[in-house]
């Protein structure tokens, strides 16, 4: 395969008028060099914005881009904050009305309740998936944060996953590419990196899924990025590339993710 395939990605951009300094002019910069070095699409994994309806300027500016790239997102905790609920925030992932959705008929959801979905570009399949899903055995149900939250209801067991449905539609995702030998590169905003600290409950059956695809077709994923914990990392795995993108502006020093 001779495929190659260039893009932009950055993470926990972090906007909100008033909270955090970081501005428009700054996402254009990113856009900018985008175009600069003709990438095929830009991504952000996760945390983009911590109000979007409240930020008009910056989703134009993201999803209406004067270079009219291709713009995609995954969900973030922070992307329900500030009285955002789902059926507002999935339809401003991405500019991109092709892309395939986790619903039985792969568009997407009246209510927005599906925020993860995959797109080809060049021969590739880009994964986004949505780390968000916590479990609780007082509800005895997977459940996803709430609309106007920044994270799980406190309390809860496991949090920062997927959940069993989205991993079987993963699986299946995967499983496809490598029966059409597509190569796949997944996004999330929580890793699925043993080789650094991990807060995704599911990151062990991720990567179960990740060894099974890749013995019924070496290579068919080749690199896992995120975002979420403001710093960068690097690590191969079972010959997959994972990658912590680092936060995009670094305004404050965390000590933690927030």
């Amino acid at each position: 395969m001779n495929n190659k395939i260039k893009f932009s990605v950055f993470a926990d951009f972090h906007y909100k008028r008033g909270m955090y300094p970081v501005t428009v002019e700054e996402l254009e910069k990113i856009l900018e060099r985008a175009e600069k070095n003709s990438t095929d699409f830009i991504i952000h994994c996760g945390d983009l914005c911590n109000d979007y309806k409240g930020s008009p300027e910056l989703l134009k500016a993201y999803l209406n881009n004067r270079y009219e790239k291709k713009a995609y997102g995954v969900y973030g905790n922070h992307e329900l904050e500030s009285y955002n609920s789902m059926e507002f925030v999935t339809t401003k992932l991405t500019n991109d009305e092709n892309v395939v959705w986790g619903t039985k008929d792969g568009k997407i959801a009246k209510d927005g309740k599906i925020g993860y979905y995959y797109f080809e570009k060049n021969g590739f399949r880009m994964i986004c998936v949505d780390t968000n899903y916590y479990y609780s055995y007082g509800y005895e149900d997977w459940r996803h944060n709430e609309d106007d939250s920044y994270g799980p209801p406190n309390g809860v067991e496991l949090y920062n996953g997927l959940g069993p449905v989205q991993l079987e539609w993963l699986e299946n995702v995967l499983m496809d590419a490598a029966d059409k030998k597509i190569p796949c590169i997944v996004y999330s905003h929580t890793t699925f990196c043993p080789s650094w600290r991990s807060d995704s409950c599911d990151a062990d059956k991720v990567r179960e899924i990740f060894r099974k695809v890749n013995e019924k077709r070496p290579r068919t994923i080749l690199m896992a990025l995120n975002g979420h914990y403001h710093s960068y990392n690097v690590a191969q795995v079972e010959d997959i590339v994972y990658l912590s993108v680092p936060a995009a502006i670094n305004m404050y020093a965390h000590s933690r993710p927030e």
